[in-house]
């Protein structure tokens, strides 16, 4: 199984794994499962840490190449064929980041590993966790 991981799951499957579910936690060190992390990752989170709404997200970035190592991970570009499908989803929601990961999710025939309800609502995304309450 090809598991993509959100932002925060891959932050969380790093530091603090026990928010995420037991299943996702175990698909996720289930080495038969290939990990993806975006390359949009990285810069969600930088704007976040430059925007001061994470701080720790400055020293994890800062090794983001040693924790894609640590899960056995590997990071996942940005195509012109993703950017042209987060373009025409049909979809409300108008998150640059979450479009992203969707359309990388579904170009790639992944499971997008999320606790984002938002992406329940998105067809043809296969997701895993999409928490209601949001936590």
């Amino acid at each position: 199984m090809i598991l993509l991981l959100d932002s925060h799951t891959f932050y969380w499957a790093v530091r603090a794994p026990g928010r995420i579910p037991a299943l996702a936690v175990r698909l996720i060190e289930d080495p038969a499962n290939e990990l993806l992390v975006s390359a949009v990752t990285p810069w969600e989170l930088g704007i976040k840490f430059r925007k001061g709404k994470f701080a720790e997200a400055g020293p994890f970035l800062a090794a983001f190449a040693r924790h894609l190592s640590t899960l056995g991970a590997r990071e996942l570009p940005i195509s012109g064929e993703h950017a042209l499908i987060a373009a025409q989803i049909e979809w409300e929601h108008r998150d640059p980041f979450d479009r992203m990961l969707a359309a990388q999710a579904i170009v790639e025939n992944a499971v997008l590993v999320t606790a984002d309800a938002a992406f329940a609502s998105l067809g043809g995304l296969r997701v895993m966790w999409a928490d209601p309450s949001g936590s």
